[in-house]
């Protein structure tokens, strides 16, 4: 970035810009006039990289001349040397936007170029990925972040870019309406709705009140904090420690003990319970809330 910068501020007026990788016949014709005598795609090499300069000298212009046939006049008797430079020119405000538009693919979202990367850079495309794209802290989900990009050149390389934004998209927000401490269940009178501007990249919220109602909480949510997936947790029927009542079921007789749970689940799922009496564990599923049931195998 420096040498492009620095080959920017310190250009010759008398150094013939390129704007490919090859240096063609016809971009050196004005300054070297024996060459209009070849087709102007002739190529006559490499381009020299963004930020550098070629010379050709008298003797490889005779070369060149002497390789192609080429009859030669010149005015002073001599052939001149000839600067050749890598054509670069800063990004403008209305690329760099197009381009943001494009990696972000958000039409509901809001951009705000702040700022971005101001070296000379070669034609090309921009291009801007997801995946450079930092996220905003979450105490201030409106804060410019840094999206690293790069621009592709001669099909094959690329320089850096970057750009510093600020994004947003209009949501509806489930929060809580009271400090719900950890363990609780939720309940619908706990939720409420708010509507603002948020980083549109985060963790996603439950979308509907009914993907929150009955989940239990894992951690302290102040209220006015939306609920994240991280935050909820499907609610047990039963829960390790639990005291549970078991019914041993072997054919027309059942056996009623109490135990305690060494596992958690919900209607349906088999725990491991502990008989305190006995001193043994076994499994048994869960009929509801405080009850489990074992049944005796044919034969047991």
């Amino acid at each position: 970035m420096l040498l492009l910068s620095v080959a920017w501020a310190l250009a010759r007026a008398d150094c013939v810009p390129v704007s490919s990788d090859r240096i063609l016949a016809g971009t050196l014709s004005d300054a070297v006039p024996f060459l209009r005598q070849l087709n102007a795609e002739t190529p006559l090499g490499f381009s020299p990289l963004p930020g550098t300069q070629r010379i050709f000298s008298p003797r490889e212009l005779a070369l060149i001349a002497e390789s192609h046939g080429l009859s030669v006049t010149t005015s002073g008797g001599a052939l001149p040397s000839v600067c050749v430079e890598r054509a670069v020119r800063p990004i403008s405000t209305e690329q760099m936007n197009a381009a943001l538009l494009t990696g972000l693919s958000r039409p509901d979202a809001d951009l705000e170029l702040v700022e971005f990367s101001r070296q000379p850079v070669p034609d090309g495309k921009l291009e801007f990925k997801r995946a450079g794209l930092n996220r905003p802290p979450l105490q201030a989900p409106d804060a410019a972040v840094l999206w690293t990009g790069r621009l592709i050149y001669d099909e094959r390389r690329s320089v850096m870019v970057w750009a510093k934004v600020k994004i947003s998209v209009y949501q509806t927000l489930l929060v809580a309406a009271e400090d719900i401490a950890a363990g609780t269940v939720i309940a619908a009178q706990a939720i409420t709705e708010i509507h603002e501007r948020q980083f549109p990249f985060v963790e996603p919220s439950p979308a509907t009140r009914a993907d929150i109602i009955g989940k239990r909480v894992r951690r302290l949510i102040p209220a006015g904090q939306k609920f994240s997936p991280g935050s909820l947790e499907q609610a047990k029927d039963i829960f390790t420690g639990d005291q549970v009542r078991v019914s041993v079921i072997d054919g027309s007789t059942t056996l009623s003990l109490d135990a305690i749970a060494q596992s958690s689940g919900t209607r349906g799922e088999s725990i491991l319970v502990h008989n305190p009496s006995s001193g043994k564990n076994f499994h048994a599923v869960i009929e509801e809330k405080g009850r489990v049931t074992v049944r005796s195998s044919p034969g047991a």
